[in-house]
């Protein structure tokens, strides 16, 4: 009874959540260009990758001009020279190198940027495959609720006399009773399920409840008949478009210019001076004139040894991350590939099995009727049902999940807009 009243408390505050919101019902394609246009997450992505860009121009900045002056007063004045001008600070051979290594940083921003644009429509189509199977079970359980039903109705219909009817009646009534239980909890998980895909949506806007278009797995849906290419392609696909490789390659690349930076830091910097000068001579007389100055950092007392070094061992950390991900790549790929091509052949084989298992009710629904088995035979085969019906959801959900893990490897957006969107 406590589970029960939790189940209605629960989809009395869902439904008073949503009553403020519009219901829109899209297809999964349409859900992921919402996403990819409302979500907040991603706007914050893209702050993160017009921060970058002003990196690149910090990184190409000049130094700023000092004003330097040494003015002298008084006798001390008299055969001594006062002077005012301006110093430029020059670096050599530093910022040419510095600006390509906040290019590839830039580079490497807006490859996880697509990266994490890649991870988030495979979320919606989770939460979307999620929502649907919701959908499925609630379908299911409203189905079987109808036909308890009208197991009542025929339990009561039946003569009195007979030896069974009153345990018959009895039987349908509590079975009829659970199943309004099983459609509470079901309708409360598909709520639960509809209000996570808008959470992952993020779009920032409540005034929204975004919906599948579909009403259950139950109808033809794309992904079922998705046919992948052999897995040397799919392999070749992935070493050649992941993102994830891409920034690894970003990473070696701002390394080696790291490198360079660090060894380049041994050339001296100079500064640039220049100005007017001028003296008082002792019988009052002012002589004046131009200055020129040179200053040069010399790197004795520190030569950046240890900044080349540690630059290197990045270098080389970047270059074995790079080999070691490729290798795990390529057996996380065979291992997606085969557990997708077998739950698609389980695929074939559960729909099978469902349509002989409808033909089954029916026919036991049939005898019942007609009074050549009893109401238990009926509750057996009405369970075994069930039984399939949950087994081929699960074998559909296999299916699905099997694919998102291997575009989730895969790294990379071309199979999901070619065989999919």
């Amino acid at each position: 009874m406590k589970r029960l009243l939790f189940i209605i408390l629960t989809l009395f505050l869902l439904s008073l959540n949503s009553a403020s919101a519009k219901v829109v019902h899209v297809n999964l394609d349409e859900m992921i260009q919402i996403g990819l246009q409302q979500n907040n997450d991603i706007k914050i992505k893209k702050l993160e990758l017009d921060a970058a860009e002003k990196d690149i121009k910090i990184a190409n900045k000049l130094q700023n001009p000092q004003l330097q002056s040494n003015i002298v007063m008084g006798n001390v004045a008299r055969g001594n020279s006062s002077q005012a001008g301006l110093a430029f600070p020059v670096e050599v051979m530093k910022r040419d190198v510095r600006k390509k290594a906040a290019i590839e940083q830039y580079q490497i921003i807006e490859t996880e940027l697509k990266q994490f644009e890649h991870n988030f429509k495979l979320q919606i189509m989770q939460a979307y495959f999620e929502v649907l199977y919701a959908k499925s079970v609630y379908k299911i359980q409203e189905d079987r609720l109808k036909l308890f039903e009208r197991l009542v109705q025929i339990t009561t219909d039946r003569p009195k006399d007979s030896v069974s009817y009153e345990i018959d009646n009895l039987k349908a009534d509590i079975q009829y009773a659970n199943q309004k239980i099983e459609v509470n909890r079901a309708k409360s998980e598909m709520l639960s399920k509809q209000f996570e895909l808008n959470k992952i949506l993020n779009t920032g806007d409540d005034s929204f409840m975004y919906d599948t278009l579909e009403s259950t797995l139950f109808a033809d849906w794309a992904f079922l008949n998705i046919e992948l290419p052999e897995y040397n392609y799919i392999e070749k696909i992935a070493l050649q478009y992941s993102y994830m490789i891409k920034i690894s390659e970003n990473n070696i690349k701002k390394s080696e210019l790291e490198v360079k930076l660090a060894k380049r830091q041994r050339v001296p910097d100079v500064t640039l001076a220049g100005g007017y000068a001028w003296q008082t001579h002792q019988k009052g007389d002012n002589y004046g004139g131009a200055f020129v100055g040179v200053g040069m950092d010399i790197p004795i007392l520190y030569n950046y040894t240890p900044d080349i070094q540690k630059a290197e061992i990045f270098l080389q950390k970047k270059k074995a991350d790079k080999k070691v991900y490729e290798y795990q790549l390529k057996y996380a790929l065979k291992k997606d590939y085969n557990i997708f091509k077998y739950s698609a052949e389980n695929m074939k084989y559960s729909k099978q099995i469902l349509e002989d298992s409808k033909r089954i009710v029916k026919l036991s629904t049939d005898n019942y009727i007609a009074g050549k088995n009893t109401y238990s035979d009926l509750v057996i085969n009405e369970n075994d049902h069930q039984d399939i019906l949950a087994s081929y959801l699960t074998a559909m959900s296999r299916h699905f999940y099997s694919y998102l893990e291997l575009m989730q490897d895969i790294g990379h957006d071309i199979l999901i807009e070619n065989e999919v969107l």
